[in-house]
């Protein structure tokens, strides 16, 4: 689901009548959570704006000429969301065919609208996470088929290893085994496979020494190693959850809604891999260490 805010829905209306186009603006005016990017009088104009704009959510008139053809949206990557209105009560079997999500007779009351969009949200929600979910699980067991297979170089600039000061002792962890960071105020606590780490440094200034490839900040206080996400998952209302393997799950931020797209998209295993050489992998201190729990 493409956005411009963190939960608008784009949308797109179809009708060749200027009185049915007004209706569903107006109708859509109060929902905050939707935008209309587009509007089109046929269907040879609806299926090249889907094509080209990805709307997705679509409301169509299906009294337009040659709407049949809409049959092709199918082979859109994305197929949006899509909702009938007519003003012929007997045009189920019609939608049907369309393969339609759903159908609003005219004159369209507004409860049921509200009920109508409100499922469509809802769906596209869903829509995106499992569709985030199944390219995270194909880049995750690409990875791990790779990572056993082969050692690779890594940019020299992010770290495989992290030199931790543990009141007069310094700890080599690997970055692999950090699971998440977790950030409060001016400390933050890095959370590892066995055992965690608080450090007197802020969450922003430990971002910016991890790899943005395997790292991803999900929260403003949650940074996760994108290579221990198992899952993410809507919670219908518009928020979302990232699980973590270690059985962690954390809050995505309204304004952090990239992370999901750069865990199916952005992350692509760099940031894992690990350079070669006689001085071995790079290494970061990250000072201010004042105590660790086991």
């Amino acid at each position: 689901m493409a956005h411009t805010g963190a939960n608008t829905v784009r949308t797109l209306i179809v009708d060749d009548d200027d009185l049915g186009r007004r209706m569903l603006r107006s109708l859509l005016a109060s929902d905050p959570a939707v935008e209309i990017i587009d509007e089109a009088r046929s269907a040879a104009e609806a299926r090249q704006k889907i094509a080209e704009l990805r709307p997705d959510l679509v409301f169509m008139e299906i009294g337009i000429p040659d709407v049949s053809g809409i049959e092709l949206l199918p082979d859109v990557e994305a197929r949006p969301y899509m909702i009938l209105v007519t003003a012929n009560s007997e045009s189920a079997l019609q939608a049907f065919e369309l393969r339609a999500d759903d159908l609003l007779v005219k004159p369209v009351l507004r409860r049921r609208f509200a009920r109508s969009v409100q499922r469509a949200k809802r769906r596209i929600a869903e829509r995106l996470v499992a569709r985030l979910v199944r390219q995270i699980a194909a880049v995750a067991d690409a990875i791990n088929r790779e990572s056993s297979a082969v050692e690779v170089e890594v940019p020299e600039s992010y770290p495989n290893h992290v030199m931790i000061r543990v009141r007069r002792r310094m700890l080599s962890v690997d970055v692999g085994d950090i699971t998440w960071i977790e950030g409060a105020c001016q400390y933050s606590r890095v959370h590892t496979r066995d055992r965690e780490y608080l450090l007197s440094r802020t969450l922003g200034s430990l971002e910016s020494e991890l790899d943005p490839g395997r790292f991803l900040r999900v929260h403003r206080s949650a940074i996760v190693n994108a290579t221990h996400v198992s899952g993410v998952r809507s919670s219908g209302d518009g928020g979302h959850y990232v699980y973590l393997r270690c059985g962690k799950t954390l809050k995505v931020g309204r304004t952090r809604r990239a992370a999901l797209a750069m865990l199916a998209s952005g992350f692509d295993g760099k940031g894992s891999k690990k350079s070669g050489g006689p001085e071995g992998p790079p290494r970061v201190v990250l000072q201010g260490a004042i105590q660790n729990r086991s």
